[in-house]
């Protein structure tokens, strides 16, 4: 969901040179210190601004404590023909997940396709950002993670599930790419640290208090926990339930990682390793049908879905992905606009790490 953000805008390549510079004052070599920076923008600049620079403070605090490797030892620990398991050495998951991407995507090539689950990782940014990854290769791309607990059962209160996102993007010829990234919870917790930050109340259905009650206020809803995707078991909240535990059965079970309730903290408490585990997968179109009949009908699908017929007082049907990079295209042009706390913060933090220089003007 693209988030309309207000505040100082920073140039694109300016926002990931100082985040870059960031991470590597906490040992994080410059290459992976890169890598970390650029899927932290992309959200940024895709309009998905809960999960961009107002993450930051997440691994800094992590990376301070101990409780991040900023230079792990990556490995593949198990590796069959078309599924493998990587260790991210309790790594920064950006890193961790383009090392598993890139991975997947060199044994699709040889194999058709290929899975791999991820674990001893950290929270790894949009999950579509990976799995777009996978089109320039004529491929479908698919990666989901799991996350620290913030979402509660359906009938139940207790934070039990992570929001755990399910990510697929879809190779076309003419259209822009098919990628639906989407959080199995009704929203994700960003979106109520942002209203909390800007003093803002939140839809009755994305969140309940700690006694169970839906709430309206950011600050009850992450003492609570976040709802399903579906809000409630009328509306299909059992769904939402349902794919969050599929989700974690590919990325935690599979991989040994930490499960629900295992995994550390991400906005609650910073006080342990988390152990998120990741899935990714890649599937070479071309062993299927040619690539080239394969995306013109994927055009055919999209226009066809873009032009069906209009609800009463609708102008416009999108398709999964179109809003986040018409908002990439707006934003490369105009700058990323930073919500003026996150703005202080990062002023704050480059002030704190001697990169008071580097800051971008805004």
């Amino acid at each position: 969901m693209v988030t309309t953000a207000t505040g100082p805008r920073v140039g694109v390549q300016a926002l990931r040179r100082v985040i870059a510079e960031l991470f590597e004052t906490f040992g994080v070599p410059p290459n992976d210190a890169a890598i970390a920076a650029e899927v932290l923008v992309a959200a940024d600049l895709h309009g998905v601004d809960s999960h961009g620079t107002a993450r930051l403070t997440y691994y800094v605090n992590k990376l301070e404590r101990g409780l991040i490797n900023p230079r792990p030892q990556i490995r593949v620990a198990v590796e069959a023909p078309v599924c493998s398991v990587v260790d991210g050495d309790n790594g920064l998951g950006q890193v961790v997940s383009q090392f598993a991407m890139d991975y997947c995507i060199r044994r699709a090539r040889e194999a058709g396709a290929a899975c791999v689950t991820v674990g001893h990782s950290n929270h790894f940014g949009i999950a579509g950002y990976y799995a777009l990854q996978a089109v320039s290769h004529g491929m479908i791309g698919v990666a989901l993670t799991n996350a620290s607990p913030m979402v509660a059962p359906t009938f139940g209160k207790d934070k039990m599930l992570g929001a755990n996102p399910i990510a697929v993007a879809v190779p076309t010829a003419r259209e822009r790419p098919f990628l639906l990234d989407m959080s199995t919870s009704a929203v994700a917790a960003g979106k109520l640290q942002l209203a909390m930050m800007a003093g803002e109340q939140i839809p009755v259905g994305w969140a309940i208090d700690a006694d169970g009650a839906p709430t309206t206020d950011p600050i009850a809803g992450l003492q609570g926990a976040l709802l399903p995707l579906g809000s409630t078991r009328t509306t299909s909240s059992h769904k939402g339930y349902g794919l969050a535990v599929v989700v974690d059965v590919l990325c935690a079970l599979l991989s040994g990682a930490a499960w629900g309730p295992q995994c550390g903290g991400l906005t609650r408490d910073f006080n342990d390793v988390s152990n998120v585990g990741h899935f990714f997968a890649a599937i070479r179109v071309d062993a299927f049908r040619p690539l080239s009949e394969f995306t013109a009908q994927m055009d055919e699908m999209i226009r066809g879905l873009k032009t069906s017929a209009l609800a009463p007082g609708e102008d416009r049907i999108f398709v999964h992905g179109e809003p986040e990079f018409e908002e990439a295209e707006r934003r490369e042009r105009d700058g990323i606009p930073l919500d003026p706390n996150i703005a202080e913060y990062l002023r704050t933090l480059a002030t704190e790490r001697g990169l008071q220089d580097k800051l971008p003007p805004w």
